[in-house]
């Protein structure tokens, strides 16, 4: 096979199953795929002529795909995966928060950088970074696009916003937590105007490229008060910003939202509608513990939701309503969430437990297919981002970002089907190349742009550091043990208002 170096004129490549979600996805034909520049400008059986001035790319036994598009991730606490077995959405909060505040600006370059690298390479070519940037200088956010740039993974990069302590999220706080632990709850207050005017000021300073967007992200809406939530829907309207928030994530959360939002019928939902952050440009993460009132109204406001079914699961906090969704017609995407309880980056893995979970409901037919999936990683993804024009599809006048798979490998022996394989078989082995914008950022399956091994040893140097710290803190956060178990034991009572169950039961 000849991989030639692309130049700026553009490529062809040759050979391939090129993936259209419109026609026959279980046997793509073999077609070529023109590149100029940083577009696709033709999809044909046979590359006429007019393009014999660009080099050819040959890729016989591959499968072309679009790039996936992870619409859900934060990559603080890159260093982190494998640390922590499953835990409670809180708990793991309490141990995760440290993770990614105060570190050296060179660890956070480093931690990017592994965080893309590991999207890249499972064919991940556009994330929604739903950054935390502690503290919030200048320098860290240039860190951070720093290593993205230099894997050359495209981004939309928002800073996570909010004016709620951290203990002011858990219901019963006031009177289950002590004095004395309340600061180590997360007790301190925190400035939402100075933390919306560093986000603008870095959107002035920082010239977008094709491969940087900028949007906007109050934590969630119980980290927010009413009128921070309404400045932060004037900001984006002013700056014509996509919105990413989390939305009713955990039982407590909606516990919370119950007790708390009783002039928005006890609803998150509401309160987002009534702050002005209800709308085609919202994008909410999770959406597990959300009744069908609720759910109406997202459909009927055209907001997006992206679905992180490993985190929901590894984090206990149950199974989001897939089938309501579906049924509603609700714009879908899939994302990887945090680096720490979404372990692993993989869009394969992803569409693999949306359409196991969608058939655990029932054995009825109306579940979701392989092929669905596959749109909820591309184009649903490139929704739920504000850039489906661009990304998603393999068609001319689309963004170059294109994935090949190497069909020789076992997974795809013998080869049945496109769709199935990729949801049902595929590990992340195939992936060989892939290219962003035309750029190619991976060939045989390892990064072109940076050194990887470089960036490996570099990581390993500095990992007993912030391992000594992991355990610091894990060890300190044992004093909130008892407090935790009380305040899941009176979730699980009786005399809560619970109206909707989203776990398995306990047999």
């Amino acid at each position: 096979m000849n991989l030639s170096e692309n130049d700026q004129q553009g490529f062809v490549i040759r050979g391939a199953h090129v993936y259209d979600h419109e026609n026959d996805t279980d046997h793509p034909p073999i077609a070529d795929v023109v590149v100029r520049g940083d577009r696709i400008v033709a999809v044909e059986r046979a590359a006429s002529e007019q393009h014999a001035d660009l080099p050819a790319i040959q890729l016989e036994r591959h499968l072309l795909v679009p790039g996936f598009v992870n619409a859900h991730f934060h990559s603080h606490d890159a260093l982190a995966k494998g640390v922590f077995e499953t835990l409670p959405l809180e708990r793991w909060s309490l141990l995760n928060s440290p993770v990614g505040a105060g570190r050296p600006l060179e660890e956070v370059r480093l931690r990017t950088m592994v965080a893309a690298v590991e999207c890249i390479r499972n064919g991940i070519t556009t994330i929604q970074d739903f950054a935390t940037i502690a503290p919030m200088q200048p320098e860290y956010v240039k860190a951070l696009l720093a290593g993205y740039a230099a894997v050359g993974i495209r981004v939309v990069l928002s800073v996570s916003l909010r004016d709620q302590s951290q203990l002011q999220t858990l219901p019963w706080a006031d009177e289950l937590v002590p004095a004395e632990l309340r600061e180590l709850f997360g007790g301190a207050q925190p400035d939402g105007d100075h933390q919306l005017a560093f986000v603008g000021k870095q959107m002035d300073r920082i010239t977008l490229s094709d491969r940087v967007t900028w949007a906007v992200s109050p934590s969630s809406p119980q980290r927010c008060t009413f009128d921070f939530l309404s400045r932060i829907a004037k900001f984006a309207e002013s700056r014509d910003l996509r919105i990413f928030t989390h939305v009713n994530e955990s039982k407590l959360q909606r516990l919370l939202a119950r007790s708390r939002h009783t002039a928005f019928n006890g609803s998150e939902i509401d309160y987002l509608e009534a702050a002005g952050l209800l709308g085609p440009r919202t994008t909410m993460a999770h959406g597990i513990w959300l009744d069908p009132d609720e759910l109406e109204k997202i459909g009927d406001h055209g907001s997006s939701v992206v679905l992180n079914l490993f985190s929901n699961l590894k984090l206990r906090s149950g199974f989001a309503p897939l089938t309501a969704y579906r049924q509603r017609g609700i714009p879908l995407a899939l994302g990887s969430d945090s680096c720490s309880c979404g372990d692993m980056k993989s869009m394969t893995e992803s569409m693999r437990l949306y359409c196991l979970l969608g058939a655990a409901t029932g054995p009825d037919s109306d579940r979701p297919t392989a092929a669905e999936a596959m749109r909820l990683a591309t184009i649903g993804g490139a929704n739920a981002l504000g850039m489906a024009a661009a990304l998603g599809q393999i068609k001319p006048g689309m963004s170059a970002d294109l994935v090949a798979i190497d069909l020789n490998d076992p997974a795809w022996q013998p080869f049945n089907s496109a769709a199935r394989q990729l949801v049902f078989t595929e590990t992340g082995r195939g992936i060989r190349h892939v290219w962003v914008g035309g750029q190619q950022v991976v060939r045989d399956g390892r990064c072109t742009l940076i050194d990887e091994d470089k960036i490996q040893h570099e990581v390993e140097a500095i990992m007993p550091a912030v391992r000594r710290n992991l355990d610091a803190f894990a060890k300190k956060a044992t004093a909130t043990d008892e407090v935790f178990r009380r305040i899941y034991e009176r979730a699980c009572a009786s005399n809560q208002p619970t109206d909707l169950n989203r776990f398995l039961p306990n047999p």
